[in-house]
């Protein structure tokens, strides 16, 4: 089978020479079989293919208005794994990669993370790199070397040699060697090794220091397509020539990036170098390992601040004059609410991931305080302190954070019909089609003199066949969250009237925005929805056919284990469908 490869690609040329250091710097889609693969400035790396073909977005059980997405496609085919993957690191595994490997820096913008299945890890193998894409890395990347190298004592730490001349082979070697191998996420080869001490003499000559020798390399290094791409391929197994598996290095990647969002740590690139990743209890080992550290602590506050979409809240204004309150300080605290308060609840807590919808405790400063209605006293904009949500109160779990109802709102109001359209798709994994091109979205205004709730005016809806079969869906899981406002202040009435908050979910009534995360937390799609979505956040894709039996397998244990979090991860890293991956051709 021929397939498809699209790549941007980006010259990092270096002052006074003809060398290109960044070759295929973008490249996304599948990895395919023949080709040159990335070359990655020369020496011969893993990676020996490089086809590609973008993924199209696979529900397993069913699309359409209402189709269940959930586990229970088709469970008894038998498994084969999804092919592998040119994998971009997204904004956030960039960051927090470049700062593990030179401390704290200024981090300038780079392209945008793309969007797939609700997950940017998703998306980083579906979209290529612009050529303005390219740009932005290498002057960022320039950036930040500069702000090293300007320090003499942080270069000396990075670098961990004084490099005597431009001939000095033995420094430049020590520090290739040890600084490509945590950037590149593997070891370097020797020929690699090589060709980058060359490098750094024939340019520490051309420039006339010896520093900026080193500095103008390190630039080579992490503008590489092996630093800013996973290259996840895997290799023959001999047990199966249907079924390769990732390498011990791959599989270090694949690992770190899901539970700690960062590149590996010494220890886990050494278990890599043992090969001790080649098996599931190796892989478990490491996994428990991370997940016992603080890095650990990212997983749970990725996966939260990628489905809620945090950077779209983080960067969304709303109406100055409506809300004066919403403040780049209250802004602020709405975005780290949500990660904060999982985090503590699924790996503190080890409470039920269901819990979730249902949760009263959470993470507050002073800002979100105010917004909250809770006590203020002793607290400030920097300081954080658990508390307990009123039990009484209609604000509890996910659905009553600032975060998510602000999110699935516009700059003046709240939007039932985006907040139900979110839990239909991203907590049910149903998919709602777009309206038809000729049909209006806006609601037509009011008779002269009449005075409409939200409620009442939605209404109009459900007189209307092309709008009624996707609304009878998403408003009646919107409505019943009213009482909040578009920055999740709450309200007791809309246009001078008491807000009706009754709702139904799938022939089941309710009152109440908690009330419904109370049937959230019970509902079996949910439930099963919350596994595929953290199996595509791990896998970085959305799940094959011939996966569905790994997943229907991971809701089991999921149900079994009282819906632990932890316990989730642990299964996923260890199954076929993370370490497994279809063979190259």
């Amino acid at each position: 089978m021929l397939r498809r490869v699209a790549c941007a690609w980006g010259l990092f040329r270096l002052p006074g020479l003809a060398l290109t250091v960044l070759g295929a710097i973008a490249c996304s889609g599948q990895v395919g079989s023949t080709g040159s693969g990335i070359s990655g400035n020369g020496g011969g790396g893993p990676a020996s293919g490089s086809g590609g073909v973008s993924v199209t977005p696979a529900g397993s059980g069913g699309s359409g208005v209402g189709g269940n997405g959930g586990i229970g496609g088709n469970t008894t085919a038998p498994f084969s794994p999804a092919a592998g993957a040119f994998r971009r690191l997204t904004t956030s595994e960039f960051r927090n990669s470049v700062t593990d490997l030179l401390g704290p820096v200024t981090i300038g913008e780079i392209e945008p993370d793309s969007w797939s299945a609700g997950f940017a890890t998703v998306g980083a193998s579906e979209v290529s790199l612009s050529a303005t894409g390219v740009e932005k890395y290498q002057n960022v990347i320039d950036a930040m070397t500069t702000e090293v190298f300007a320090n003499t004592a942080r270069r000396d730490q990075l670098v961990g040699c004084v490099p005597a001349n431009a001939q000095d082979s033995a420094c430049f070697r020590s520090y290739i060697t040890r600084f490509g191998r945590l950037a590149w996420r593997r070891t370097l080869t020797t020929a690699q090794i090589d060709r980058y001490v060359q490098l750094a003499g024939s340019l520490s000559t051309t420039l006339g220091d010896v520093w900026q020798g080193v500095r103008q390399t390190t630039n080579a290094l992490l503008g590489s397509p092996y630093f800013l791409y996973r290259a996840e391929r895997g290799k023959p197994t001999p047990a199966d020539a249907k079924v390769w598996a990732y390498s011990s290095f791959e599989m270090a990647s694949r690992l770190s990036y899901f539970l700690t969002n960062t590149a590996p740590d010494a220890l886990l690139l050494g278990a890599a170098e043992r090969d001790a990743l080649a098996t599931a209890a190796g892989v478990q080992a490491e996994a428990e390992r991370l997940l016992a550290g603080a890095p650990g602590r990212r997983s749970i506050g990725t996966f939260a601040t990628e489905l809620y979409r945090l950077e779209v809240v983080a960067a969304r204004a709303k109406d100055a004059t409506r809300f004066p309150q919403y403040t780049p300080a209250l802004k602020d605290a709405i975005v780290r609410e949500v990660p904060a308060a999982l985090q503590a609840l699924l790996l503190d807590d080890n409470a039920s991931a269901m819990s979730m919808f249902t949760n009263r405790s959470t993470f507050v400063n002073l800002e979100l305080a105010r917004l909250y209605g809770l006590p203020t006293a002793g607290l400030t904009t920097t300081s954080w302190t658990r508390v307990s949500l009123p039990a009484d109160g209609p604000r509890a779990g996910i659905l009553g954070s600032a975060a998510f109802l602000g999110l699935n709102a516009t700059q003046l109001e709240g939007s039932p019909t985006n907040r139900g359209k979110f839990l239909r798709e991203q907590v049910f994994c149903q998919t709602i089609p777009d309206p038809p091109p000729d049909v209006s979205t806006n609601l037509p205004d009011p008779p002269a003199g009449v005075i409409l709730t939200k409620r009442e005016k939605l209404a109009a809806h459900e007189v209307k066949p092309t709008c009624a079969a996707c609304h009878s869906l998403m408003d009646p899981l919107g409505l019943p969250m009213e009482n909040f406002d578009a920055i999740g202040q709450y309200r007791a009435t809309d246009q001078g009237k008491t807000i009706d908050v009754s709702g139904d979910v799938d022939g089941v009534k309710f009152v109440g925005p908690a009330a419904l995360g109370d049937l959230l937390s019970k509902n079996e799609e949910v439930m099963s929805c919350m596994v595929r979505n953290v199996y595509r956040f791990a896998t970085g894709r959305h799940e094959s056919p011939g996966e569905e039996r790994v997943i229907a397998d991971l809701g089991a244990k999921f149900k079994t284990s009282g819906n632990k979090m932890r316990g989730l991860m642990l299964d996923i890293v260890t199954s076929d469908g993370f370490r497994l991956v279809a063979p190259g051709m």
